[in-house]
Formats: structure tokens, sequence, C-alpha cells
């Protein structure tokens, strides 16, 4: 056997039949060198990243990944079929008469009709197929009544399943064309993207009869409310049931309010409460009879006869006392 001593000045292993040999001070010295040389550290390439400065430097990226809005300019379509005289003053107006989309404009006037963006001149463009005011008009009353009633905009696509057009727009409104035909008429890119927010700040003085009443039947966020504002609860329930009842009775009886609608409302109610819908699907069940839930669903005031989900309990720590309406009315 063969030692390796990396300090020349320690004892030497004593001869013996197991041990043989007794190095001398010249490979003492070698075997020293030998074992720095093996022992040193390599430079693999690797980077290590600091976790702190990457957070910082990612976190702008997510922000804009985690929102469900957000359009930009290389999103919309700038072709104008004549030029503006001055880009730098046309206005909304001017460019819906020049072809350019409603939501389109929006964005590009908003953005301060910016220069690395021009319009683009494009006299080939169908004049024919230029949409007159009017009927800008009725596309976007048609994306606003579906954000109020459905918190969604309609289908900006073609699809094979042709999505439901609601009754009121259709038999009313006198708007019976596919929905995607009116949100094409007002917008080149996904609607999704275009801020829904807008909706809240719209005001109803100059708006027809018709149309009042027809919001005045119920607005999104609040059909599964709507039997606590019909029906009496059943007689035999619990102390804590009766107090999400008193709960879903006085949101169902209050004014409706952007804070509830789901385009608008505040994260925290569904943080504090848990699933709304789920939660009062849940309630209801408890709450009513069969029969009165089967003429709630034969009569659409709930979609559906609700199906009991016991991941959704929260609702027996709704207290009778607590306001989720808020100040801020639609009506």
């Amino acid at each position: 056997m063969t030692y390796i001593v990396s300090n020349p000045q320690l004892s030497k292993p004593p001869i013996t039949q197991k041990n043989p040999l007794r190095y001398t001070s010249t490979e003492s010295k070698m075997a020293f060198q030998a074992t720095l040389a093996v022992t040193g550290v390599p430079d693999f390439g690797l980077i290590h990243i600091d976790p702190e400065e990457t957070a910082k430097a990612f976190q702008a990226y997510l922000d804009t990944a985690s929102r469900l809005t957000g359009v930009s300019l290389d999103d919309i379509d700038r072709r104008v079929i004549t030029a503006p005289t001055d880009p730098k003053s046309v206005t909304l107006v001017d460019l819906l008469r020049a072809g350019m989309k409603l939501f389109d404009a929006i964005v590009w006037l908003t953005a301060g009709r910016p220069t690395s963006h021009p319009l683009k001149l494009d006299p080939g463009m169908d004049k024919a197929g230029i949409p007159s005011l009017h009927d800008i008009a009725r596309s976007v009353f048609y994306c606003y009544f579906m954000l109020v009633t459905q918190a969604r905009y309609p289908v900006g696509q073609a699809t094979a399943a042709k999505p439901i057009i609601p009754n009121f727009l259709r038999t009313i409104m006198g708007m019976d064309k596919e929905q995607h035909v009116y949100v094409q008429t007002i917008c080149s890119f996904e609607p999704q993207k275009f801020d829904p927010s807008w909706a809240k700040h719209v005001k109803f003085s100059g708006f027809g009869q018709e149309v009042l009443s027809r919001f005045g039947l119920g607005v999104a966020g609040y059909r599964m409310f709507r039997p606590f504002a019909l029906y009496q609860p059943k007689g035999d329930i619990d102390e804590n049931t009766m107090k999400a009842v008193r709960f879903a009775q006085s949101v169902a009886r209050a004014p409706s309010s952007w804070d509830i609608h789901p385009l608008t409302r505040n994260p925290n109610i569904l943080t504090a409460r848990g699933n709304l819908n789920k939660n009062l699907g849940n309630l209801i069940l408890k709450a009513f009879t069969e029969a009165e839930i089967k003429e709630m669903a034969d009569n659409k005031i709930i979609f559906q006869v609700p199906t009991h989900d016991p991941n959704h309990r929260n609702y027996m720590m709704w207290s009778a006392d607590d306001d989720i309406s808020g100040s801020s009315r639609i009506f």
C-alpha cells in the first residue's frame, strides 16, 4: 500500500509487513504537490441567480400577464380610407368615418395619437363596408347590454355552436344577428382585451324606458340572490342558516350595486365569503322546499336546480348584519 502524506513533517509510518515502504523527503514533497492539483476547484461556468433581483426584473412582466385585459398599439387596426389633414387634431368621429373601428380608435387616441404607430392610408378599403354611426351605436349597445346583464362581452368570432342572443336584444331591440357581427363592427381584436369596467361609468339619463325597465329586472351577479327576495324560507331551518338567509335577503332587496357586479366587485367579497354562487346554491337547497326550487328553475329565476357542493360552506358563517352592497349603485 502506498500512502500520500499531505504534510511531510508528520512521522512516517513504521516499516512492517503491511507497510514495507518508507517515504523519503523528496517523495513526500511530490505527493503534497499532487494533492493540491487534484483538489483545485474547477470553473463550471454556472451563473448563480440572485432571487430578489430576479423577482424585481420579472415583476412588470408578471403584472402585465396576470391581467385579463390590456390592448397594445400592435393589437389594433390603424387603417383608414382617407388620411386626416392633421393627425394631431383628428377626432374620434373623423376616424370612424375614415373606416377605423371604434375600440381601435379609442386605443389609438388614448395613446396620444402616437407617431410611432401612425395611421395607415388604405385607399383600397371598401367604402361601402364602413359602418354608419347608427350601426356603431347599436353594436356598442349590444356589448354594453351583455356586460351589464351577463358580465362578459359578446363572442368575437363566428363559431359552429351559435351563442344564444338575449331575448330582449332580439325581440325588443331588433338585434337578431349573430353576436360576432356586432363585435366585429367596432373591434378588430378580441374584445376581452378591452377593459370592461368602462360600463360602470355610463350614465342612464338618456336611455329609453324599455332598456331601463329591462335592467330593472336584474343585472349580472344577482340571479342567485333573487329567490331570497321572492320566497320566504322554510320554518324549520337552523339559526346559522337563517342568518345566512337574512344576509341574502338584504342583498337581494337592496339597489343593484357595482360593488357586487362581477365586472367591478371587490375581490375581498369572495375572499371573506367564498364563491357566492356556489354558496347561494347550497343555501337555496337548505332554505326552500323542493317544489319552490323547481318553480324557480322553471320560471328562470335561477338557471337550474342547484346541486349540493360540500366544498362551499362559507354561508354558514354569513351574518345578517353583513353589508356588501356598498355605495356604488348601478341605477
